[in-house]
């Protein structure tokens, strides 16, 4: 890092914030707890914070330091895990001359906080970065004195509440290897529903479109680490969590349900459409049970402000309704962008501890328009800031060993340092829900369901639905109308149909499509657009 400061220094009193320099917080996959049996399982213990800077230092000409924050102290002095050094130009902790600025080079050992870049796969690194800009304090000048930070991604050492980059390394990609190949993975697709799909608010998960799919996801209180390796995600098997209200205190009752909740994702344009299920047997009734959908804005409230995040919950009362709560709750004229139902399965009662319940499921359909950000999309892909918070409370009898608790992945619920980055949901068009019932439900003429990647370099695949058996092309033209490609595809069978196109005769730039279909009763056609880049 190469800074350009007139006022270089720290703060010999040890203040975590008046210092200058670097501070980088990466996952560390070996810091993750191996027992899972405590009532707590909180959001920063797998995070180690570098740091390299002034903190501690008040001395003129004092080098900045190399130390660990609230985590790892073990690897602090270890200079196998890692080293730095640093260059000034001026005197540190000294404002008699004006400074120029420093210079810090470091060297972190990936494979000790458990990566492998050397993999033909490679890996991913959760990383983010802060840096701290501390002036005019020797000696202190009120009138330019000052404290200033910025950061990429997050703002703090020991945890990432507000966002995480990937850094991504393969042995195949070096120096010398020519143009870095793009890499542009989501943490996981949420399918899309076919065309004529039918879906009943109603809280049963029964449509076709339900129950053709897998769940997203499962959480549960005191996941063992196989579930948690199953979680979705770069992140998502690191930041999943939990905590049990009281649970650390003397005698508190043990949790005999820890029920598993199943979560199910689909979208139908810009409705993201979430299920439950779950076999809990014992449903509380007094809002400790449900489901919390945690999403991201796309356009946040001022710059430099961490991103809004949506927190719709929906819980269930002692008559067994869907309560609407936080950014669900509705307005004074009853407006919300939540809709919701909850079922009771099989004999399931509310608030009655002297039966064992079957479970519930919860059916929710969130109109992303009502986000800041996500009201100007303008294709059918799309991607989603997400996380999940998993309520579960148990009421027993007798009433002393009753008991809360709640399961998060990825965010909690908040955009703050308590809340945690989200995970990157892409809405896939060339992903469709399908089984034997859906696949029966064709459209009434051509639907287009988008090229994916778009923009794109080699190859697209464009994705489409034809009504019945027909003749297919595949026309491309430029922006003055002219056609530039044409595809001959021939007689192609109903329903969901792609094809690729391919980029090495086509000019950068935007390009529009448009697919042919006839038979011999009708024909039909649908357009869409395309974007090559260099």
């Amino acid at each position: 890092m190469v800074a350009q400061d007139k006022s270089i220094g720290g703060d010999p009193g040890g203040d975590f914030f008046r210092n200058d320099g670097l501070i980088i917080a990466i996952l560390n996959k070996n810091r993750r707890q191996t027992a899972y049996d405590g009532p707590n399982y909180t959001k920063d213990v797998n995070v180690d914070e570098f740091f390299f800077t002034w903190r501690g230092s008040g001395n003129p000409g004092d080098p900045p330091t190399l130390n660990l924050g609230g985590r790892g102290g073990d690897l602090t002095d270890d200079r196998t895990v890692w080293d730095g050094a640093a260059t000034v130009d001026g005197t540190s902790n000294d404002d008699a001359t004006e400074d120029t600025g420093y210079t810090l080079e470091m060297w972190i050992d990936l494979s000790k906080l458990g990566f492998d870049m050397t993999r033909p796969e490679g890996d991913h690194v959760p990383i983010s970065f802060g840096l701290y800009d501390y002036d005019y304090a020797w000696p202190a000048d009120p009138t330019r004195q000052y404290l200033s930070r910025a950061w990429w991604q997050n703002p703090w050492g020991n945890d990432m509440p507000h966002g995480v980059g990937y850094v991504f390394g393969r042995p195949d990609v070096t120096v010398s290897s020519g143009s870095v190949p793009e890499v542009n993975e989501p943490d996981f697709r949420i399918p899309v529903a076919p065309t004529g799909a039918v879906v009943t608010l109603d809280g049963r998960l029964d449509e076709p479109v339900w129950t053709a799919l897998e769940p997203t996801l499962s959480l549960q209180y005191q996941m063992p680490p196989e579930a948690l390796d199953a979680l979705p995600g770069l992140f998502g098997p690191y930041q999943t969590h939990w905590f049990r209200p009281g649970g650390d205190a003397e005698n508190a009752p043990p949790v005999v349900d820890p029920t598993i909740g199943r979560i199910y994702l689909f979208a139908v344009g810009k409705t993201l459409y979430v299920g439950l299920d779950t076999d809990d047997q014992a449903i509380n009734g007094d809002l400790s049970d449900g489901i919390r959908v945690n999403i991201r804005a796309k356009q946040n409230s001022r710059p430099g402000a961490p991103y809004i995040v949506k927190r719709f919950r929906v819980a269930i009362d002692s008559s067994g309704s869907a309560v609407r709560m936080e950014d669900a709750a509705p307005d004074s004229a009853g407006n919300s962008p939540v809709q919701a139902a909850i079922y009771l399965r099989g004999s399931s009662t509310v608030a009655d501890p002297s039966d064992v319940d079957e479970g519930y499921q919860i059916e929710m359909a969130i109109d992303l328009t009502q986000i800041p950000g996500y009201e100007d999309e303008t294709e059918v892909a799309y991607t989603i800031g997400l996380g999940f918070t998993y309520f579960d409370g148990d009421g027993l009898d007798p009433a002393e060993q009753s008991y809360s608790t709640f399961v998060w992945y990825m965010n909690e619920g908040n955009a703050d340092i308590w809340g945690g980055p989200t995970a990157l949901a892409y809405v896939d068009p060339l992903l469709i829900v399908a089984n034997e019932a859906v696949a029966e439900l064709l459209p009434s003429t051509v639907r287009l369901l988008g090229n994916a990647p778009n923009p794109f370099r080699g190859s697209t695949t464009i994705a489409y639905e034809l009504p019945a058996a027909g003749e297919v092309s595949v026309q491309v033209f430029d922006v003055l109308g002219r056609t530039v490609k044409t595809l001959h595809l021939g007689l192609q069978q109903s329903g969901r149909q792609e094809i690729t196109l391919r980029a090495s005769d086509l000019a950068p730039g935007l390009y529009l499509y448009r697919i042919h279909w006839r038979n011999e009763v009708r024909a039909a056609q649908a357009t869409g657009r395309l974007i090559v880049v260099q």
